[in-house]
């Protein structure tokens, strides 16, 4: 009997070591990259939070151009900050950072983001919540400090968006824990693989003294905590299941938002707890969600939550591929069978129409399987063409002599 439960344990003992290093899933997120050396300038905080606080820091992002123009902080964008989570770096912000500045500099910089990132000093605090109260604390200094940054402008922020991955998403939530805490100086808040229902392990009195006055907090005055979008990695997140993601909100409670990343249209990812970071099709969707709430006339984000909401369910829920509030084009249709159309692969076609009438379809794909293409020209000879675009491909209806078509790289 003895050596059968011996051989059963080892039995459960090589399954599960075959799980751990076998069993694993491919992470299939895109990289993301920096174009430009990273730096991370720090943000003088008073005196007193220097004091209070000698182990934390505030850094603002940048590169580049933008590094040297902010290198006196006089900043016109809008404020968002990044939270790392436990034993996370500050510098895990530069995949927001690098995306978001890309992304202005294709607007010309009409509207930009500045991300600030706090150094939490890699302290471990997800079996250990004798430091959440003091992160709690400094995260409420710094939104101050951000805000002070901008008040010589004609239109300075009255809040920060908050994005935070993993124990920085508890450490947002706790900031509506705090006595004095104003609740307008956020503006929205994203959690990236945040335990927001309990603490992965319950095996702290403070860390689960820390979730209990929280969730009290939370539901005696639900009505603060307002446009909040907690994301999931999905199965590939073994250290953090996507069950504790979910917010603790009632059903008609649409202020408050959860998905699981392999739910995010255009995305369809799953994602282990760190790669939710840098994941690009990810990070994608949230400057989406950045961009679309910065008013172009002020250069802050809106002010409306109903707005808030509308974006993010646009980009992360149901995403119809048209522009919130834009109009559906009527659909293009051809008479000719499926049968009858032609697919061309190539980036040339030549086709010499014989003597006798006769209608010819071909089928130019401009997002190939190799390359994609942004534009698309034909060139004929004494022949009528009729042309229409719809989606990424554009179909062409010949009727006699010659055509030359090529679809050009971007």
């Amino acid at each position: 009997m003895r050596y059968a439960f011996y051989g059963f344990a080892l039995g459960l003992l090589l399954v599960g070591l075959r799980d751990l290093f076998f069993g694993l899933g491919e992470i299939r997120c895109s990289m993301t990259y920096m174009f430009e050396y990273p730096e991370y300038r720090r943000v003088q905080l008073p005196s007193r939070v220097a004091r209070l606080y000698p182990s934390y820091g505030l850094y603002l992002y940048g590169e580049g151009a933008y590094a040297q123009e902010s290198r006196g902080l006089k900043l016109t964008g809008a404020p968002v900050l990044f939270l790392p989570g436990n034993a996370g770096s500050y510098k895990q912000a530069r995949s927001l950072g690098s995306v978001a500045l890309r992304k202005a500099e294709n607007l010309d910089r009409r509207i930009h983001m500045n991300l600030f990132t706090i150094d939490f000093n890699e302290e471990l605090v997800a079996l250990y919540g004798g430091s959440l109260r003091r992160r709690t604390q400094f995260l409420h200094e710094s939104i101050k400090a951000i805000l002070r940054l901008y008040k010589a402008r004609p239109d300075p922020p009255t809040g920060v968006v908050l994005v935070g991955h993993s124990m920085g998403g508890v450490v947002e939530r706790a900031l509506f824990a705090l006595a004095r805490f104003n609740p307008h100086l956020v503006s929205l808040i994203i959690t990236q693989a945040s335990p927001r229902q309990a603490p992965v392990l319950s095996l702290d009195p403070y860390i689960l003294e820390f979730y209990s006055r929280v969730r009290h907090r939370g539901a005696t005055s639900a009505e603060d905590l307002r446009n909040v979008l907690s994301v999931g990695g999905g199965h590939l997140d073994f250290q953090v299941r996507s069950g504790l993601t979910a917010l603790s909100c009632p059903n008609d409670d649409l202020n408050k938002m959860s998905v699981v990343a392999t739910a995010v249209p255009r995305s369809w990812l799953s994602t282990d707890h760190i790669s939710i970071v840098w994941c690009k099709e990810l990070v994608l969707a949230t400057v989406r969600v950045l961009f679309d709430l910065i008013e172009p006339e002020t250069g802050q984000f809106t002010e409306s939550p109903q707005k808030r909401m509308s974006v993010l369910n646009y980009h992360f829920f149901r995403h119809p591929v048209l522009k919130p509030g834009g109009a559906q084009d009527d659909r293009v249709t051809f008479p000719a069978p499926p049968e009858a159309w032609k697919e061309v692969n190539t980036l040339r076609l030549f086709y010499s129409a014989p003597k006798e009438a006769q209608v010819k379809y071909f089928l130019f794909a401009l997002s190939s399987r190799r390359k994609a293409y942004s534009h698309f020209h034909c060139r004929s000879n004494n022949m009528i063409l009729d042309s229409s675009g719809s989606g990424p491909l554009l179909a062409s209806h010949c009727t006699s002599s010659h055509q030359l078509c090529a679809a050009h790289q971007l």
